[in-house]
């Protein structure tokens, strides 16, 4: 099994295009108050308004939970 390095803050860009490391707990409070305009995952940047960004809506899913404990 591989090692992974995982990151403890996370890449944004404000609307004021000033870019910034912030805490993960931070991130939906800052998306949810229109603060952020893009911030990084693992896969690339998201645009916020643009991409899909989880808890945001989509399709509601009615099964059980698939992840495992």
């Amino acid at each position: 099994m591989g090692f992974f390095r995982r990151s403890t803050k996370v890449n944004v860009v404000y609307k004021n295009g000033v870019k910034d490391r912030i805490s993960p707990a931070l991130l939906s409070t800052l998306i949810d108050s229109r603060q952020i305009d893009q911030f990084e995952r693992v896969d690339g940047w998201t645009r916020v308004g643009i991409d899909p960004i989880r808890g945001m809506g989509g399709v509601s899913y009615d099964g059980g939970d698939r992840r495992l404990n």
